[in-house]
């Protein structure tokens, strides 16, 4: 019931005195800017949000989540679609865009709940695990990109998500971020973007300069080159299917036309690239590096079996081998600036090369028929399920390997996708067993009772132990309650038989102790540190943007109406004196 005394005035249809005009005023300014305020607190006591006002921005270009013990927000994501059937695996994304405040590595489970992230490294690519010498380790690169490609290295972390080898290219160049390829023999694949002269005379420039597209395999263990290859000594400049635009007259504006953006290699030795610019999938020669055969493209090697679907792909991404004859690729149909596909599509396509004949297996299409202008994965599953990351669109899908949909997540609103809120280069699934070195973070809140905890990277903790003691330093902590871990942060209620000093058990699978927290007094609220992360300055939302354009609607309408009669006398004013009264002469009499 609104107890302001205008309130009863207003429902009369009484006229308000100037004093409730200001106030209803106030009122109304603060409500603008108190309700994105709600929609973070919202954020914070729901589990998964309404998809609908998620895809349309609802939430914010970037909805996130916060915590009381941990010092970062994760993203909180929109599950469109769920079913057990999707692969148990842990989800790898590497958000990142103009509203994406701490970029970086994120790992998330099914139910979109946070396992682990780190911001101190900020942007990161191309996130996922790969074994190296019989280890698991994460691997991504690090970075800055010009929005085509990067200039940076690649970093492999082990279990305790520690800095276990950084890897650079060979020679004078720098790590791109579009591949870090760990193969079966312990060598890794990497891309790199390289400024050259090109003979460019087929586009009118003589001496025109490129971005050639170059890729390295690199002995891990010792760091020297295996193999290198450049598109420009295979592939003529006038072969791209993307427009010049002014570029290839000068260093400044070197042209990107062949654009590598993956790498694989199959058993026999051979290496199979993916090139956007070219719309084509490449097989180069492990020997030489000559081409053995290219699906798509002017220059197809394939009579596509099913009609131009197996071939007729544009703008690609993640080429991967399946098998000696199969071949998963991104389809992304646009490139921002040509439209050749109705929607992105994941695609495989089976290879017959003594028939040279292609033919699509299946193909995977989101369900809100997605069309992503670039970015992209496609992943076979251990399960033969197959995850599809939707790159520019932020969102990822999850298939039956006959393309029947089962889990959708969304992590930004799809509706904006090309204002490039934020996006995610590759999805991935890998299990993964994390044992962080440091120590679960708790964080005690007096007002509440409560104990907040929480372990960044840990995925063997099943259950949360209370002890207490009457002093910090007593040895000996008395058991109090177990709580089952179901979240990355966990609230536990403190019983009253507690004594002040209380920490936090992280127990295993068996009931084995993993770790303990440190010991806080009860009594006492402990700050929260904040995780490192570059600074990228304030960003302010789209949803405070309309609010403040609504905001400056209502006063200068308030304005105007308020100041009605000054206005109105005012252009009258004016209008006499631009229009001045002339005086016309009577007619006389006769």
């Amino acid at each position: 019931m609104c107890q302001w005394p205008g309130c009863k005035r207003l429902m009369r249809g009484a006229n308000l005195s100037h004093h409730d005009k200001y106030f209803l005023l106030g009122v109304v300014i603060n409500s603008s800017f108190q309700s994105y305020s709600t929609l973070n607190t919202l954020q914070n006591t729901k589990d998964s949000p309404s998809v609908s006002w998620y895809d349309w921005g609802y939430y914010g270009a970037f909805p996130r989540k916060g915590y009381q013990s941990f010092g970062a927000q994760s993203p909180w994501p929109a599950l469109a679609r769920t079913d057990e059937r999707c692969d148990d695996g842990y989800i790898f994304i590497e958000p990142r865009g103009q509203y994406v405040e701490t970029p970086g590595p994120v790992i998330l489970d099914n139910a979109g709940n946070l396992v682990w992230m780190q911001t101190r490294w900020g942007q990161a690519m191309d996130l996922k695990v790969q074994r190296y010498q019989g280890r698991d380790y994460i691997t991504f690169w690090h970075g800055t990109d010009n929005g085509t490609f990067g200039e940076g290295y690649y970093l492999m972390l082990d279990e305790s998500y520690e800095i276990f080898k950084k890897v650079t290219p060979v020679g004078s160049f720098t790590g791109d971020l579009h591949e870090f390829k760990i193969t079966e023999n312990g060598s890794a694949l990497i891309t790199i973007y390289h400024r050259a002269n090109a003979d460019m005379s087929s586009f009118g420039i003589s001496k025109g300069w490129i971005f050639d597209s170059i890729f390295q395999e690199i002995d891990l263990e010792t760091g020297k080159l295996i193999f290198e290859w450049h598109a420009s000594d295979h592939f003529p400049v006038g072969e791209t299917q993307v427009p010049l635009n002014g570029h290839g007259s000068s260093l400044q504006q070197a042209f990107d036309y062949f654009h590598i953006n993956s790498v694989d290699k199959d058993a026999h030795g051979n290496f199979i690239i993916s090139s956007r610019y070219m719309c084509a999938v490449v097989a180069i020669s492990g020997d030489d590096g000559h081409v053995l055969w290219q699906v798509g493209g002017k220059a197809n090697s394939f009579k596509d079996l099913s009609g131009g679907a197996a071939t007729g792909f544009s703008w690609n991404h993640h080429a991967a081998w399946v098998d000696n004859s199969t071949i998963t690729v991104f389809d992304n149909g646009a490139n921002g600036q040509q439209t050749t596909g109705k929607f992105s599509r994941g695609l495989v396509v089976s290879l017959d090369f003594e028939a040279m004949t292609a033919k699509l297996v299946q193909d995977y299409i989101s369900p809100y028929k997605v069309l992503s202008i670039s970015q992209g994965s496609v992943q076979i599953l251990p399960n033969s399920n197959v995850l599809v990351g939707w790159g520019h669109v932020p969102a990822f899908t999850e298939f039956t390997h006959d393309g029947k949909v089962l889990c959708e997540t969304h992590i930004g609103p799809i509706k904006f996708d090309l204002f490039g809120w934020v996006k995610n280069y590759r999805t991935f699934k890998y299990a993964w067993v994390g044992r962080p070195k440091t120590l679960p973070d708790v964080a005690m809140k007096p007002k509440q009772n409560a104990l907040f905890v929480s372990w960044n990277g840990a995925t063997e903790v099943k259950k949360w132990l209370i002890q207490s003691a009457s002093r910090p330093l007593d040895a000996d902590f008395r058991d109090h309650i177990t709580v089952k871990k179901t979240q990355f942060e966990t609230c536990i209620h403190v019983p009253q038989d507690c004594e002040e000093f209380v920490r936090i058990v992280a127990l295993g699978k068996d009931d084995n102790i993993l770790s303990i927290s440190e010991i806080v007094s009860k009594y006492e609220e402990n700050p929260m540190e904040l995780l490192d992360a570059p600074s990228r300055g304030l960003l302010v939302e789209p949803f405070q943007i309309l609010c403040l354009s609504l905001l400056g609607v209502f006063l200068g309408l308030f304005v105007i109406y308020y100041f009605r009669y000054t206005l109105r006398r005012s252009i009258n004013s004016l209008l006499r004196r631009s229009a001045p009264f002339k005086y016309q002469s009577l007619p006389s009499r006769s």
